[in-house]
């Protein structure tokens, strides 16, 4: 009898370890997923940031090229212009894709980020070719709307409601940068600028995976297709290239 019990015994113990290593390997295999998600996001912003340029080079050639001193006025602000559009994509492209209900702290910083930053990066490139009025307005209608859904990953209305004061904050305060520094070396300004925001939402994505995606059980994925995130990059772009190339300008910005 104590030699049956014993191989009992024995054969649980294997039974156990097994389970463990199958649960560990679960574990392993579905956070590989969700590094593969992030790998994912940051591809497709590559990807579209590409494809704005190629799209933007053939317009160029094609009938930009007959406007009066479209290059010199335009051609380094939308590279800026691409750069917040694909970065700022990614970043949101991977908070879609990964939905869950948020805590009010972390719903906060959420909707503060995207509202911020949408906020900060397309109101300091308008407002760099078209002055304050034009800058300050798409900046942030862009960033209270961006802000405000963002806030809804929470329950709580603070969170949203931090999304909407940071999109009026940081979209009247990106053209202000601008125009303040418009006389003042702010082409050397820019590309730092424009690499602490790029910095910042990437690590944006890490606290989104830290907070929301990692351990998660009640995580919900969302498929949203290359062609889909491609196609609301581009029309994006194609506007705020309008507004900037036909929007108001200020005194100092019509010459």
């Amino acid at each position: 009898m104590p030699s049956t019990e014993t191989s009992a015994c024995k054969q649980n113990q294997r039974c156990t370890k097994q389970i463990a290593i199958l649960i560990t390997k679960g574990d392993k295999m579905f956070k590989n997923m969700l590094n593969k998600t992030h790998t994912k996001s940051v591809k497709y912003g590559i990807i579209v940031f590409l494809a704005l340029i190629a799209l933007e080079l053939i317009a160029y050639f094609g009938f930009l090229i007959n406007l009066p001193n479209f290059y010199h006025k335009y051609a380094l602000w939308i590279l800026y212009l691409d750069i917040s559009i694909a970065t700022l994509g990614m970043s949101i492209y991977y908070m879609m894709t990964h939905r869950s209900k948020a805590p009010c702290m972390t719903g906060m910083m959420i909707g503060m980020t995207v509202g911020m930053q949408v906020g900060m990066m397309i109101g300091a490139v308008v407002g760099a070719t078209n002055g304050y009025f034009t800058g300050a307005m798409t900046g942030m209608v862009l960033g209270s709307i961006g802000g405000t859904l963002a806030g809804f990953t929470s329950k709580s209305t603070m969170s949203w409601l931090q999304g909407l004061m940071s999109g009026i904050m940081g979209g009247t305060m990106g053209p202000m940068i601008s125009v303040m520094m418009y006389t003042d070396h702010l082409v050397v300004f820019m590309p730092f600028y424009i690499l602490l925001n790029v910095i910042l939402l990437i690590g944006f994505m890490k606290m989104y995976y830290e907070e929301m995606v990692d351990d998660n059980r009640e995580l919900v994925h969302r498929n949203i297709d290359m062609l889909t995130f491609m196609s609301a990059c581009i029309i994006a772009t194609f506007i705020l290239v309008i507004i900037m190339v036909y929007g108001p300008k200020s005194g100092l910005f019509a010459l």
